[in-house]
């Protein structure tokens, strides 16, 4: 069975107008003056986080601009199809599916395993121990039992960049199991996908100086192009930067898998809901396959640093708001963590007006298990660098302050449910939840005041006064909603008002104030109590 990815027309998209159709990778720029492809169109959100990191990994790998000037006009004035097409033909022998040579991210070799369903590629079905468990409650077992080959190349490679851990040997993916991924997403005036795509597309010589070794070619770059370099304990080795080129991070292969392509059926893809005359309903897969260790420092994923070494950001539960803007926009120096390599890149080509956003998401794994997917979209604001370090500064105290009161009100609500709140173990973090999601809009606002301050020379004080007001007002708000509803045996009436009565205290004191760089009032200095002179009774002299 023939299916090349760079040939087929496999990637489901929609127009400026609404049609939906499927592109093949080089007609990204199809018709781009009169009704550009502006969107993917998967029948899932992971999906569509998998398709626009293929499309600009190739453009990445094959296709980057030399310099500053031709990404610029690049942006408004893409590459035609056919140029596209051509430069695309030079690593066409990388990206078939099937057939009897090398095939897209499959081991180079026959697998000596057994055949499992086609299900197992979707990151979210119940793995084995679920389904002996029944415990698949929300993503019933056995649902997908064919897929397309769109669903299927797609699924494949969404495994291979996200791949979760999976018992003994089966490895994670190169920026470990569910990585959070950032893009930049264009404003109205850069809102095709060949624009977000090169958004996303680094410099050829800011991309190669990034990590690995761009000497190396083939294989390196593409892994399933030569034998596996598999990990068993005593015999296998791990890879690390020096061992690959630096486009393998968009290409890692760290399941060893191949599709059964001998047995395929007709009907319809579970995935989709498209029929097809060539389902694919099995693959083999077996453990020990690329384990990638060392300094890797793939440009899609904010780091944080652990004993010198950087450690990939993943999605954790609550999802994603502006609680994580340090991190993601600017570099959070507490958390030692630093904002992806696309995004520092991209505020040295910012040029002033462009209204452009972070598009954040990622599975929340626990383990083998997907919890969640999250998915979620932030603004970047253009910042002079005249008034970036003092704007860097109150932004980060903003975030931090909104953390404190989070936490506080979270406390505080636990505090008026329980007399001994200490030991209770559930679950609370769908009040700080609530207080994010409540208090984002606002906090938007509060950014462009306090830029808008700087820019002119004002001071921010009042915008940064409006923030802690909003904090301290949503905090009761979220109290007063959640305090009642405690255990009715547990209810006491005089608990709830000396929790919201701390609540309040603490979220307008000297702590919250110094985060946001508000006046603190000092400590008042009082007189010295002077001692009442106790007076002695007179005594009274009695005459006779």
């Amino acid at each position: 069975m023939q299916f090349n990815l760079i040939d087929e027309r496999w990637i489901p998209v929609k127009r400026r107008d609404g049609t939906a159709t499927m592109i093949a990778p080089w007609e990204v720029t199809d018709r781009f003056a009169d009704n550009p492809v502006v969107a993917l169109n998967a029948p899932r959100p992971d999906f569509n986080g998998a398709l626009i990191q293929f499309l600009i990994g190739l453009v990445q790998t094959v296709a980057a601009p030399r310099n500053g000037s031709e990404w610029r006009k690049k942006m408004t004035d893409p590459p035609t199809p056919d140029e596209l097409q051509t430069v695309f033909a030079t690593v066409r022998h990388a990206f078939e599916l099937g057939g009897d040579g090398t095939r897209f991210m499959q081991d180079l070799d026959e697998l000596v395993a057994e055949s499992g369903s086609i299900d197992g590629l979707l990151i979210d079905t119940p793995g084995d121990n679920a389904k002996k468990k029944n415990t698949d409650h929300f993503v019933k077992r056995d649902t997908v039992s064919g897929m397309c080959h769109s669903c299927c190349s797609t699924a494949l490679f969404a495994m291979q960049t996200n791949a979760p851990a999976g018992g003994v040997g089966y490895r994670t993916s190169l920026r470990g199991g569910g990585p959070l991924t950032t893009l930049i997403v264009g404003d109205e005036r850069h809102a095709t996908l060949w624009q977000l795509v090169w958004l996303n597309v680094l410099e050829q010589n800011a991309f190669q100086n990034i990590c690995g070794n761009p000497k190396l070619t083939d294989g390196s770059i593409f892994p399933w192009l030569a034998t596996t370099r598999t990990s068993e304990k005593n015999t296998g080795v791990e890879t690390t930067p020096e061992n690959m080129h630096p486009a393998v991070m968009f290409w890692g292969m760290p399941r060893r898998i191949r599709l059964s392509l001998k047995n395929i059926g007709a009907g319809v893809c579970d995935v989709c809901g498209k029929t097809s005359n060539k389902l694919i309903q099995n693959y083999q897969e077996k453990n020990y396959g690329m384990n990638f260790t060392g300094a890797w420092l793939h440009p899609f994923s904010p780091y944080s640093s652990k004993d010198n070494m950087p450690l990939p950001v993943h999605p954790q539960p609550g999802g994603i708001s502006y609680r994580h803007w340090l991190g993601l926009v600017l570099q959070d120096s507490n958390e030692k963590r630093m904002p992806a390599r696309i995004v520092l890149e991209f505020y040295n080509r910012w040029r002033s007006g462009w209204q452009s956003r972070l598009w954040v998401f990622g599975y929340d794994m626990n383990n083998m298990k997907a919890r969640c997917w999250y998915e979620s979209t932030m603004p970047l604001l253009f910042v002079d660098e005249k008034i970036k370090p003092e704007y860097e500064q109150f932004v980060a105290g903003m975030v931090n302050a909104a953390a404190e009161i989070s936490g506080n009100a979270r406390n505080a609500v636990k505090k008026a449910w329980f007399r001994r709140p200490g030991d209770v173990k559930g679950d609370t973090t769908f009040v700080g939840n609530s207080f994010w999601h409540q208090t984002e809009s606002v906090f938007y606002e509060a950014l462009e005041s306090i830029k808008a301050a700087l820019e002119s020379g004002s001071d921010s004080l009042q915008a940064r006064q409006m923030w802690h007001k909003a904090l301290c007002e949503y905090a009761l708000k979220l109290f007063d909603s959640y305090a009642w509803d405690g255990p009715i045996e547990d209810a006491d009436p005089k608990r709830v008002v000396i929790a919201r009565k701390e609540l309040e205290n603490f979220n307008r004191g000297t702590k919250i104030k110094t985060l946001l760089g508000l006046p603190v009032a000092p400590k008042a200095v009082g007189k010295p109590v002077k001692k009442k002179e106790t007076s002695q009774p007179k005594q009274m002299k009695l005459e006779f």
